[in-house]
Protein backbone atom coordinates (compact mmCIF):
# COMPACT_ATOMS: atom_id res chain seq x y z
CA UNK A 1 0.00 0.00 0.00
CA UNK A 2 2.83 2.37 0.80
CA UNK A 3 4.21 1.82 -2.71
CA UNK A 4 0.84 2.73 -4.25
CA UNK A 5 0.59 5.77 -2.02
CA UNK A 6 4.06 6.91 -3.04
CA UNK A 7 3.24 6.33 -6.72
CA UNK A 8 0.03 8.34 -6.37
CA UNK A 9 1.98 11.16 -4.71
CA UNK A 10 4.58 11.19 -7.46
CA UNK A 11 1.99 11.25 -10.25
CA UNK A 12 -0.63 13.41 -8.58
CA UNK A 13 1.49 16.16 -7.09
CA UNK A 14 2.59 17.64 -10.47
CA UNK A 15 -1.05 17.71 -11.59
CA UNK A 16 -2.10 19.54 -8.44
CA UNK A 17 0.72 22.07 -8.85
CA UNK A 18 -0.24 22.65 -12.49
CA UNK A 19 -3.91 23.21 -11.62
CA UNK A 20 -2.95 25.67 -8.90
CA UNK A 21 -0.80 27.55 -11.41
CA UNK A 22 -3.60 27.73 -13.97
CA UNK A 23 -6.15 28.92 -11.42
CA UNK A 24 -3.92 31.51 -9.78
CA UNK A 25 -0.75 32.64 -11.53
CA UNK A 26 -1.76 32.33 -15.18
CA UNK A 27 -5.09 34.08 -14.80
CA UNK A 28 -3.82 36.93 -12.65
CA UNK A 29 -3.26 39.66 -15.20
CA UNK A 30 -4.73 43.09 -15.80
CA UNK A 31 -6.63 43.20 -19.08
CA UNK A 32 -5.58 45.96 -21.43
CA UNK A 33 -8.07 48.71 -22.28
CA UNK A 34 -9.86 48.76 -25.63
CA UNK A 35 -9.73 52.14 -27.35
CA UNK A 36 -11.94 53.80 -29.90
CA UNK A 37 -15.70 54.21 -30.37
CA UNK A 38 -17.99 51.51 -29.00
CA UNK A 39 -21.65 50.63 -28.91
CA UNK A 40 -23.43 48.95 -26.02
CA UNK A 41 -26.17 46.59 -27.13
CA UNK A 42 -29.68 46.72 -25.61
CA UNK A 43 -28.95 43.40 -23.87
CA UNK A 44 -26.55 45.13 -21.48
CA UNK A 45 -27.35 44.97 -17.77
CA UNK A 46 -29.30 48.02 -16.61
CA UNK A 47 -27.02 48.88 -13.67
CA UNK A 48 -24.15 49.61 -16.03
CA UNK A 49 -22.34 46.31 -15.65
CA UNK A 50 -22.11 44.69 -19.04
CA UNK A 51 -20.70 41.44 -20.33
CA UNK A 52 -17.97 41.92 -22.99
CA UNK A 53 -20.22 40.30 -25.59
CA UNK A 54 -22.74 43.11 -25.07
CA UNK A 55 -20.31 45.73 -26.40
CA UNK A 56 -19.28 46.28 -30.01
CA UNK A 57 -15.79 47.76 -30.33
CA UNK A 58 -14.28 49.62 -33.25
CA UNK A 59 -11.87 47.48 -35.26
CA UNK A 60 -9.37 48.48 -37.91
CA UNK A 61 -10.16 47.27 -41.44
CA UNK A 62 -8.24 44.48 -43.14
CA UNK A 63 -6.17 43.44 -40.11
CA UNK A 64 -6.43 39.73 -40.96
CA UNK A 65 -4.68 40.44 -44.26
CA UNK A 66 -1.62 41.71 -42.38
CA UNK A 67 -0.66 38.24 -41.14
CA UNK A 68 -2.42 36.23 -43.85
CA UNK A 69 -4.79 34.41 -41.51
CA UNK A 70 -2.43 33.72 -38.59
CA UNK A 71 -4.42 32.26 -35.67
CA UNK A 72 -3.78 34.61 -32.74
CA UNK A 73 -1.50 37.40 -33.92
CA UNK A 74 -0.36 40.36 -31.87
CA UNK A 75 0.12 43.32 -34.20
CA UNK A 76 2.59 46.09 -33.40
CA UNK A 77 2.04 48.96 -35.82
CA UNK A 78 4.61 51.75 -36.12
CA UNK A 79 3.26 54.92 -37.74
CA UNK A 80 6.15 56.72 -39.39
CA UNK A 81 6.72 60.02 -41.19
CA UNK A 82 9.47 59.05 -43.60
CA UNK A 83 10.52 62.64 -44.22
CA UNK A 84 10.90 63.33 -40.48
CA UNK A 85 14.14 64.13 -38.66
CA UNK A 86 16.81 61.52 -39.29
CA UNK A 87 17.77 61.13 -35.63
CA UNK A 88 14.16 60.41 -34.61
CA UNK A 89 13.74 57.83 -37.34
CA UNK A 90 16.97 56.19 -36.20
CA UNK A 91 15.86 56.13 -32.55
CA UNK A 92 12.48 54.64 -33.42
CA UNK A 93 14.13 52.01 -35.58
CA UNK A 94 16.45 51.04 -32.71
CA UNK A 95 13.53 50.73 -30.27
CA UNK A 96 11.61 48.62 -32.79
CA UNK A 97 14.69 46.40 -33.08
CA UNK A 98 14.58 45.85 -29.29
CA UNK A 99 11.01 44.58 -29.61
CA UNK A 100 12.02 42.38 -32.53
CA UNK A 101 14.88 40.81 -30.57
CA UNK A 102 12.75 40.11 -27.48
CA UNK A 103 9.96 38.41 -29.43
CA UNK A 104 12.06 36.94 -32.23
CA UNK A 105 11.12 33.36 -31.34
CA UNK A 106 7.43 34.09 -30.69
CA UNK A 107 5.34 33.41 -33.82
CA UNK A 108 2.38 35.42 -32.46
CA UNK A 109 4.12 38.80 -32.51
CA UNK A 110 4.25 40.70 -35.81
CA UNK A 111 5.64 44.19 -36.36
CA UNK A 112 4.53 46.46 -39.18
CA UNK A 113 5.24 50.00 -40.25
CA UNK A 114 2.91 52.38 -42.05
CA UNK A 115 4.62 55.40 -43.55
CA UNK A 116 3.70 58.85 -44.75
CA UNK A 117 5.64 60.21 -47.75
CA UNK A 118 6.86 56.80 -48.83
CA UNK A 119 9.33 58.16 -51.35
CA UNK A 120 11.20 60.22 -48.78
CA UNK A 121 12.87 57.49 -46.69
CA UNK A 122 16.14 58.79 -45.28
CA UNK A 123 19.49 57.17 -46.01
CA UNK A 124 20.96 56.42 -42.59
CA UNK A 125 24.16 54.83 -43.92
CA UNK A 126 24.86 51.91 -41.54
CA UNK A 127 21.49 52.18 -39.79
CA UNK A 128 18.66 50.23 -41.40
CA UNK A 129 15.21 51.65 -40.86
CA UNK A 130 12.86 49.16 -39.22
CA UNK A 131 14.83 46.10 -40.31
CA UNK A 132 12.98 42.79 -40.66
CA UNK A 133 9.67 44.61 -40.38
CA UNK A 134 6.85 44.30 -42.86
CA UNK A 135 5.80 47.59 -44.49
CA UNK A 136 2.03 47.62 -44.86
CA UNK A 137 2.57 49.32 -48.22
CA UNK A 138 3.58 45.89 -49.54
CA UNK A 139 0.38 44.30 -48.25
CA UNK A 140 -2.24 47.00 -48.81
CA UNK A 141 -3.11 48.70 -52.05
CA UNK A 142 -3.26 52.51 -52.13
CA UNK A 143 -7.02 52.60 -51.45
CA UNK A 144 -6.75 50.27 -48.44
CA UNK A 145 -3.84 52.26 -47.08
CA UNK A 146 -5.78 55.53 -47.39
CA UNK A 147 -8.77 53.91 -45.68
CA UNK A 148 -6.58 52.74 -42.80
CA UNK A 149 -5.19 56.23 -42.25
CA UNK A 150 -8.76 57.61 -42.20
CA UNK A 151 -9.87 54.99 -39.69
CA UNK A 152 -6.91 55.74 -37.43
CA UNK A 153 -8.22 59.28 -36.94
CA UNK A 154 -11.07 58.04 -34.73
CA UNK A 155 -8.48 57.29 -32.03
CA UNK A 156 -7.28 60.90 -31.86
CA UNK A 157 -9.15 61.70 -28.60
CA UNK A 158 -7.64 58.61 -26.96
CA UNK A 159 -3.97 59.17 -27.74
CA UNK A 160 -4.15 62.94 -27.30
CA UNK A 161 -5.15 62.39 -23.69
CA UNK A 162 -1.86 60.53 -23.21
CA UNK A 163 0.50 62.49 -25.45
CA UNK A 164 -0.43 66.11 -25.99
CA UNK A 165 1.03 67.91 -29.00
CA UNK A 166 2.51 64.69 -30.39
CA UNK A 167 1.78 63.99 -34.08
CA UNK A 168 0.05 60.74 -34.92
CA UNK A 169 3.02 59.67 -37.05
CA UNK A 170 5.18 59.42 -33.91
CA UNK A 171 2.99 56.70 -32.39
CA UNK A 172 3.24 52.94 -32.15
CA UNK A 173 -0.01 50.99 -31.72
CA UNK A 174 -0.73 47.60 -30.19
CA UNK A 175 -3.54 45.88 -32.12
CA UNK A 176 -5.13 42.58 -31.11
CA UNK A 177 -6.25 39.66 -33.25
CA UNK A 178 -9.68 41.22 -33.78
CA UNK A 179 -8.30 44.51 -35.00
CA UNK A 180 -8.97 46.45 -31.80
CA UNK A 181 -6.40 48.99 -30.62
CA UNK A 182 -5.16 48.09 -27.13
CA UNK A 183 -2.37 50.59 -26.57
CA UNK A 184 -0.56 53.72 -27.77
CA UNK A 185 3.17 54.34 -27.29
CA UNK A 186 5.80 56.89 -28.22
CA UNK A 187 8.12 54.60 -30.10
CA UNK A 188 11.10 56.92 -29.76
CA UNK A 189 11.29 56.47 -25.95
CA UNK A 190 12.86 53.50 -24.18
CA UNK A 191 10.38 53.45 -21.26
CA UNK A 192 7.47 53.50 -23.71
CA UNK A 193 9.00 50.59 -25.61
CA UNK A 194 9.38 48.71 -22.31
CA UNK A 195 5.68 49.28 -21.65
CA UNK A 196 4.84 48.11 -25.18
CA UNK A 197 6.68 44.84 -24.59
CA UNK A 198 5.00 44.33 -21.22
CA UNK A 199 1.58 44.99 -22.75
CA UNK A 200 2.40 42.57 -25.57
CA UNK A 201 3.01 39.84 -22.97
CA UNK A 202 -0.27 40.77 -21.27
CA UNK A 203 -2.15 40.48 -24.55
CA UNK A 204 -0.65 37.04 -25.18
CA UNK A 205 -1.81 35.98 -21.68
CA UNK A 206 -5.27 37.33 -22.52
CA UNK A 207 -5.35 35.16 -25.64
CA UNK A 208 -4.52 32.11 -23.53
CA UNK A 209 -7.42 32.78 -21.18
CA UNK A 210 -10.20 33.90 -23.54
CA UNK A 211 -11.79 32.14 -26.51
CA UNK A 212 -11.29 33.58 -29.98
CA UNK A 213 -14.78 34.92 -30.67
CA UNK A 214 -15.57 37.00 -33.70
CA UNK A 215 -17.19 40.35 -32.95
CA UNK A 216 -19.04 42.61 -35.30
CA UNK A 217 -17.45 45.86 -36.37
CA UNK A 218 -18.87 49.15 -35.09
Amino acid sequence: MRQYGLLFLMLGLPVVIYLLYVNTAENRYQSLPIYGPRKVLPTAVADGKTHPDDTLYFVLPGVKEWTQGSGNPVHILHLVRNDGPVHRLSLRSKQAARVRDVFRSNPLVHQFCLGVNDGAVKDLDSAVLFADMQPLERILDSASKAELWRELRVFTPDWQQMFRQIPQEDLTLLVDRQGRVRGFYRGVLKDQTDRLMEDTRTLIAEYANTPNKRRRRV
